[in-house]
């Protein structure tokens, strides 16, 4: 056997001790595993992104935890030495042997990566890819596999998974303590589901700060060759420090004093293809207004927010609105094309109007509490004249802790708590999964 090989079969041993130790690790069951394991046996490419560190790697194995199945870390630097794919295939059946699935992590990572994952594709592989990168799932991979991958968006934990994991602490009679929703929720607002901070294996301030960083230098700046990587910091901590406002390129060029607004634009592009933040624009009958206009900004996780926040203090108010963005997400409405926020003829927002095709299907208003007069009736008002500009009669604010109906002339709004609107919610098309 030739020096390469030796070198790529060491490599691989590696990771398929890594493996081994992965599947006897115990894990919280995602919700997308159960959707996910019934298209195992598809001969289309199972590909999963998301956020790093949100727990793509454990859902294949979870899913696959009982197939025979080759697993490849493209993580691993010693990977980036160059190996043919030729080569890296007789390795995998050296150390492998023969396996009816081949999961590749973080493939984006590897040199030409659409041919070789078409060529496999072409040979009867069964594959499953992660990869923190949304733009695999558009032009890259869109373009390398059209029509034959399915496609699933794995985020941090949800609330019902981060309550799973805090009654799984309980029973497991380790140091993790059981929290009432109301204590467990005000954890998760302000810190977020990134599995090691929910599972309390990291320390939240200091992990998330340094995720976060990570991110930006391996997936924008050392991917896309930033030749400014103070000046991205500078502009995310900005948008960061901005969740749930309005902004524009113009606004932020003023702001920053160093960046053009082209330049801007392209790098929000990197910070949304990294999940990092994701913007919202407004919505218009006419695609040119929606352009031009101001947007919204979030960030993918509320820990991110909390963890880089200068100062490092709480804004419940807009954790909460980013909150709910991130879980409608979550739930398969994708920002700006049936995700929006809405503006009335008179000037008045409501934070999210969601859409199915042509179809209004529902506005949601996000509130901290409607305890003062002046809040309630500013917030009734916005989705009142909405409601009557979109024909639209579902109408919901999300609260912090207040339930209640609100019933007037023009209609009635549905006030429900964040924690109980993230739980009980009827669930849409969560689950779903997206074909290209």
């Amino acid at each position: 056997m030739d020096k390469t090989l030796n070198t790529l079969n060491t490599i691989l041993q590696n990771h398929r001790r890594e493996r081994d130790a992965a599947l006897k690790r115990p894990s919280i069951m995602r919700q997308r595993s159960a959707r996910l394991t019934e298209l195992l046996s598809s001969n289309l490419a199972k590909v999963i992104t998301g956020p790093r560190r949100a727990g793509k790697s454990t859902l294949a194995f979870q899913v696959l935890a009982s197939r025979k199945f080759a697993y490849v870390n493209f993580e691993d630097d010693a990977l980036c030495g160059g190996f043919s794919s030729d080569d890296l295939m007789e390795a995998v059946s050296a150390v492998y042997g023969k396996t009816d699935f081949l999961f590749f992590d973080e493939i984006q990572n590897y040199p030409r990566w659409e041919s070789f994952i078409n060529k496999l594709q072409r040979r009867g592989c069964n594959l499953v890819l992660t990869g923190s990168n949304s733009k695999m799932l558009s032009r890259e991979l869109g373009s390398a596999l059209t029509g034959r991958h399915l496609a699933f968006e794995l985020f941090p934990f949800s609330f019902s998974e981060f309550m799973i994991a805090q009654k799984l602490g309980k029973a497991g009679g380790g140091k993790k303590h059981f929290l009432h929703t109301s204590d467990a929720f005000g954890q998760y607002l302000v810190w977020g589901g990134f599995p090691e901070v929910v599972l309390e294996h990291a320390e939240p301030a200091g992990y998330l700060s340094h995720l976060f960083d990570s991110v930006v230098l391996r997936d924008i700046v050392t991917r896309h060759r930033v030749r400014q990587p103070t000046a991205i910091h500078g502009l995310l901590t900005l948008l960061v420090n901005s969740a749930a406002n309005c902004f524009s390129a113009r606004g932020l060029e003023r702001s920053l004093g160093n960046l053009t607004t082209a330049t801007i634009q392209r790098y929000l592009d990197y910070c949304r293809e990294a999940y990092l933040v994701q913007d919202l624009q407004p919505y218009s009958f006419k695609a040119r207004v929606r352009i031009k206009a101001d947007r919204k900004i979030y960030a993918f996780d509320n820990g991110f927010i909390t963890a880089k926040s200068q100062p490092a203090t709480s804004n419940t108010s807009r954790l909460l609105e980013n909150l709910v963005f991130i879980d409608l997400v979550r739930r398969s409405f994708k920002p700006n094309f049936d995700l929006f926020y809405y503006k009335t003829h008179s000037g008045f927002e409501v934070d999210f109007l969601l859409r199915r095709g042509s179809k209004n299907l529902e506005l949601i208003q996000v509130a901290q509490n409607l305890a003062a007069l002046k809040t309630k009736e500013r917030e009734t008002r916005a989705l009142f004249q909405a409601a009557a500009e979109l024909r639209l009669k579902k109408l919901t604010i999300v609260t912090l802790d207040t339930e209640q109906r609100i019933k007037a002339n023009e209609g009635e709004i549905n006030v429900v708590p964040c924690s109980t609107w993230l739980l009980d919610r009827v669930r849409g098309r969560e689950g779903s999964d997206l074909s290209f």
